[in-house]
């Protein structure tokens, strides 16, 4: 009888333990689901899964729009080419110019601007794959393979 009693008394003091630890975890998981304002974790983690959806759905919509741009990019002016030059050797300086607004295929268009005492004239040539339907002139050639040529 007395090694029964021993026995009721080692478990009822491991079961006393038992309920000492289990208080102490269930009052840290109280702080746990109820957070610092007030807001409980499961609440918390659905306002940050809702937030990852919205990025996400960000994230695709910003993907495609740079897929539309990179598409576009090649078609777009972005090489120049400038030269400025004397047409008429005996007067002024340099002040006639032609520029070169080409896209990565080299087309686009030749602007030459001729300077002299009495006048301004402006022309403009289009220009496809470096070439023109019009003669190109040495200044227009030059300006154009000034806008394609190799990048720095």
């Amino acid at each position: 009888m007395l090694i029964v009693a021993m026995l009721v008394l080692v478990l009822a003091g491991w079961v006393a333990f038992l309920e000492y630890r289990h208080q102490g975890l269930a009052r840290s998981f109280g702080v746990l689901m109820t957070g610092r304002g007030g807001a409980d974790l499961e609440a918390t983690l659905m306002d940050y899964v809702a937030r990852m959806d919205q990025v996400e759905q960000v994230a695709r919509a910003v993907d495609e729009r740079s897929g539309r741009i990179e598409a576009r990019q090649p078609y777009l002016l972005q090489h120049i080419g400038v030269v400025r030059f004397n047409p008429f050797p005996d007067k002024g300086g340099d002040q006639s110019f032609v520029v070169a607004l080409l896209d990565d295929h080299a087309d686009g268009v030749v602007l030459s601007g001729l300077h002299s005492r009495s006048d301004s004239r402006v022309y403009a040539k289009p220009v496809a794959r470096g070439q023109s339907n019009y003669t190109l002139t040495g200044e227009e050639k030059e300006a154009i393979a000034r806008a394609m040529g190799p990048r720095a």
